[in-house]
């Protein structure tokens, strides 16, 4: 319950009992391990948010609503990395310090856009299976990419002073466990879905692993990119 407790600290902004005050490397690789049921206890908040909301407003308003809650939520960490891949992509190559630039704001803006039409196309059982899939997904590349690319390590420890594993083995098993919920929640169509995001994440991966692109926050990066893909390709279910 510990390393649960320290995943959803991690990951939310909920006041989880139980977790460590002092992180240490043991700890985190055994709450990276957790990442994709903290997802799933995101995709559980943003159901019963939406049930609540059904009452009073339409499909396209709780979408906004829910896109709304899921940044206060988790921080909106994985928008800055989206901001930040978007920007290493540029001429230069690499992400200023403390810049936001135009390329990786129009990114933030196009992912916004694309969650919100993509959530606005969805009702009832593929509406609430988009929710727990996606976060799923996306916290398990995230978990992925912390635990097996050195550079990315090297930049989370520096960026969020906190420990990191030193072994892909826990990013093996979040994937591992990924793939499981999807199959228990979606059968063969959230097996497809995890396999695509594992194909995805590999390619991210091989991108933030070259020396010249420089991106601060690559697992919040593939969250974001795993989790609009996620729901656009359930749209088009």
């Amino acid at each position: 319950m510990k390393a649960l407790a320290q995943a959803v600290r991690f990951l939310t902004v909920l006041p989880w009992p139980g977790a460590p005050r002092e992180t240490e490397a043991e700890d985190m690789a055994r709450a990276l391990v957790r990442f994709p049921f903290v997802g799933l206890l995101i995709g559980a908040i943003l159901i019963a948010l939406d049930w609540a909301l059904a009452g009073a407003f339409s499909v396209p308003v709780r979408s906004a609503l829910l896109i709304v809650v899921l940044i206060a939520l988790t921080r909106g960490n994985s928008l800055g990395g989206m901001s930040d891949f978007a920007d290493a992509l540029g001429p230069e190559n690499h992400v200023r310090e403390g810049s936001g630039g135009p390329v990786g704001i129009a990114f933030i803006i196009g992912a916004l856009l694309l969650k919100f039409v993509a959530l606005s196309e969805l009702q009832g059982y593929e509406r609430n299976l988009a929710f727990l899939i996606s976060p799923v997904l996306a916290r398990s590349a995230m978990a992925y990419l912390i635990a097996s690319s050195p550079s990315v390590r090297e930049a989370e420890e520096g960026g969020r002073g906190s420990a990191r594993p030193s072994s892909p083995r826990d990013g093996y098993i979040a994937l591992g466990w990924s793939f499981l919920l999807c199959f228990l929640l979606g059968w063969f169509w959230g097996l497809f879905l995890a396999v695509v995001a594992l194909c995805v994440t590999w390619g991210l991966k091989r991108l933030f692993d070259k020396p010249e692109r420089e991106v601060r926050d690559a697992p919040g990066a593939a969250s974001e990119i795993i989790e609009t893909m996620t729901l656009v390709l359930f749209s088009s279910w």
